[in-house]
């Protein structure tokens, strides 16, 4: 029988109708959202359990927004690419932007499909292929200055239990590796996917872990989310969150505020928001860097420092993020 997490994650709406019909939009408020599948490069992907939290009959829901294909993903704009960021792998599935860690797609699957996500238009991997792995971890081997290595995706821990077990036993040899991050999404979609297995797994690990959650609205929070990080930091695992800067979603003050609180009083610390990067079909989400300056400005006086995300971008061919606030 399959794990809760799995039977919830294989329950999903993968079309504009059909999630249209559970959430009960009205027609009248549909006709920017419905389109020919043909049309629609990147799938539509959002499980069961997760569309509970889109209110019903609100066509500007916040949580509807970041999934929902809408007709303005089909508009083109020079400033915008398939590949925002100009990614490139010294091996097939592995970035070494930065001198002291590595960024591993160990797949291409998500949990849902973000309709801003920089890598939609990417060729993806549904799991990192053996052979590249091994390469990835003799280069980590003989690189003794890396001590940091980042699992992304995709989503990592859409990986079952065993599997995502076998990358961290090989990277737990290494000797010079202290920290693990892992970026995921899937935590505030289906809480569930942190088992006793898995907190199991991590708590054997002699190196830190430092857990990335990807929540751009207070209403992506729940109380089974709480539990299941409270489970986390038992075992020592440090969460952060970071998020995007998303028009009509999450670009004003008191959402901000409210997400900043509601993260804290969970136990993850906001840590990064992120200017959209500029990947094709993602114009209609943009918030103008002046914009998203004034924001982070006000929302300053109304939250402790180590509550206020750090404002950044990517710029396209650069090795670093630029840190705007």
């Amino acid at each position: 029988m399959k794990e809760l997490w799995l039977q919830q994650l294989s329950n999903n709406i993968n079309n504009n109708i059909d999630l249209i019909k559970i959430t009960k939009i009205k027609k009248r408020n549909s006709h920017s959202f419905l389109y020919r599948k043909k049309n629609i490069k990147f799938d539509v992907k959002i499980p069961v359990i997760f569309i509970k939290k889109i209110e019903k009959n609100n066509h500007q829901d916040p949580i509807l927004l970041q999934f929902i294909f809408h007709k303005k993903e089909l508009i083109t704009n020079k400033k915008y690419n398939n590949n925002p960021l100009n990614e490139k792998f010294n091996i097939p599935g592995m970035i070494h932007k930065y001198k002291n860690r590595i960024l591993i797609l160990i797949t291409g699957i998500c949990a849902v499909h973000c309709r801003y996500c920089f890598r939609k238009n990417t060729k993806q991997i549904n799991s990192i292929k053996l052979c590249d792995w091994y390469q990835i971890i003799n280069y980590i081997q003989k690189n003794k200055q890396i001590n940091e290595i980042i699992f992304s995706g995709g989503d990592p821990l859409i990986l079952k239990d065993h599997k995502l077990n076998f990358f961290i036993n090989d990277i737990k040899n290494i000797s010079h590796i202290k920290v693990l991050r892992i970026h995921t999404r899937i935590i505030c979609i289906i809480p569930e996917r942190i088992t006793l297995n898995l907190i199991k797994i991590f708590s054997k690990c002699k190196f830190n872990i430092v857990i990335v959650t990807h929540i751009n609205h207070p209403n992506e929070i729940s109380e089974e989310l709480f539990n299941k990080i409270s489970l986390l930091k038992k075992v020592g695992i440090t969460l952060l969150n970071q998020s995007v800067l998303l028009k009509n979603i999450n670009n004003n003050n008191n959402t901000l505020i409210k997400l900043s609180n509601n993260l804290f009083n969970i136990g993850i610390l906001p840590y990064y928001i992120h200017l959209l990067d500029k990947v094709d079909g993602s114009h209609h989400f943009n918030v103008s860097e002046r914009k998203a300056k004034k924001i982070i400005q006000k929302i300053s006086s109304s939250l402790s420092g180590f509550l206020i995300p750090k404002l950044t971008k990517e710029i396209y061919g650069k090795k670093y993020k630029k840190l705007i606030i």
